[in-house]
């Protein structure tokens, strides 16, 4: 069988979940079965983008597309999304593509178009819906509009699918595939580098550090967490925290850091390459998530042997049962976060029972091995290689 020449179309704007999840995929995709020719849609005005980076880095060939001719402060590009739609057009003719595979919205609403006038067929991952103001429900509208007309799409969690089912999305159409991580390896190996990390940031050992791995966004309920850290401190509580990403809501976190009093409490690490280097740090692990799907950071959290403690949104109900592997609250609730937190800072036994179960958990059900399995059987089935 000849490889399934494909073209992985997304918009890497910021290294967050669906660049983490392509760069899982893509460093264990069977090249020899799946000839994948990344497509990425960039602002050409920003500096070097990390996702093409780490692909060259896996020796991918990558191709860009501007997404825009200038910055929005410049003056609005009103033919941004034609223009980009003719260029995404000619690169899929010249490609002789077997498959278009899209991720997020403005690769959907550009590349499934232009593949179906070419009679390509489209494979698109549907990662999650950011709902935060109206450009967002906007181009969510024209997303799902796009979805329709998809040959096959993928969501990552039960939730999404029946999201976009009932925004006439057919049910036949969509595959369930949660997100999954490679095992974190050794624990004693795990316990050594938690000393060193620790030390390194200048964390006592008998300080409780909650961590947070993620875009800073509204979406994210980051600042839940920070008022429950709040809470914690008033109460006496040794807390710390550590926040691991970027986004457009670092300076109002910061704002909100030094207003609660927490300035010397909260460490914001910025973007990090390798995550696992700093897991070992924490003491549990926060995701106050309003909206999501099925998160890698939770997945990693999990399978480090971090305690977690996240909202009851998206796919996580299927990854965490409460009590058992992990602590659901409700979201948007600071005081449930805090209330959960204590709970594991005050009850050691506790933390180690949900640390087995966790483990347990992410090394049953989302093998990074069955995970890339059950994407590529979808390529060959979109592909129509089947037969």
């Amino acid at each position: 069988m000849q490889p399934i020449k494909t073209a992985y179309i997304l918009t890497p704007i910021e290294f967050a979940g669906a660049e983490s999840v392509s760069l899982a995929f893509l460093r264990h995709v069977d090249r020899s079965r799946i000839d994948i020719r990344p497509l990425t849609l960039v602002r050409p005005w920003e500096p070097e983008n990390r996702f093409i980076r780490c692909l060259e880095q896996e020796n991918y060939a990558v191709s860009t597309i501007p997404v825009a001719t200038r910055p929005r402060t410049e003056g609005r590009d009103y033919l941004r999304v034609l223009r980009c739609y003719q260029m995404v057009h000619t690169f899929l003719k010249k490609g002789a593509f077997d498959l278009v595979h899209t991720h997020g919205y403005f690769a959907d609403i550009v590349g499934i178009p232009a593949a179906k006038q070419l009679n390509i067929p489209t494979l698109s991952t549907c990662h999650g819906f950011i709902s935060n103001n109206l450009k967002y429900k906007f181009y969510n509208l024209c997303d799902r509009i796009a979805l329709r007309f998809s040959t096959r799409v993928i969501a990552v969690s039960q939730g999404i699918k029946m999201n976009l089912v009932n925004h006439g999305v057919c049910a036949s159409q969509i595959t369930v595939i949660q997100n999954a991580v490679q095992d974190a390896g050794d624990p004693d190996t795990f316990r050594r580098n938690r000393q060193t990390m620790r030390e390194r940031l200048g964390i006592r050992e008998e300080e409780f550090l909650v961590g947070y791995v993620g875009r800073l966004s509204e979406e994210k309920g980051i600042r839940h967490l920070m008022k429950a850290c709040a809470m914690l401190q008033d109460e006496g509580v040794p807390v710390k925290a550590v926040i691991i990403g970027e986004g457009p809501q670092l300076s109002e976190l910061q704002s909100l850091a030094d207003s609660n009093n927490l300035k010397d409490a909260v460490l914001f690490a910025g973007f990090q390459n390798n995550i696992a280097a700093w897991l070992p740090a924490l003491d549990v692990f926060v995701l106050p998530s309003l909206t999501e799907g099925t998160p890698l950071s939770l997945l990693e959290a999990m399978s480090s042997g971090i305690p977690v403690v996240a909202s009851s949104v998206g796919g996580v109900p299927q990854v965490v049962q409460t009590g058992q592997n992990g602590i659901l609250v409700p979201p948007g609730m600071p005081s449930e976060i805090h209330g959960a937190v204590r709970r594991l800072y005050e009850n050691g036994a506790f933390r180690n029972k949900l640390i087995r179960e966790a483990r347990t958990t992410v090394r049953e059900k989302y093998s990074i091995k069955d995970w890339v399995n059950k994407v590529e059987q979808e390529y060959i089935r979109t592909g129509g290689q089947e037969n």
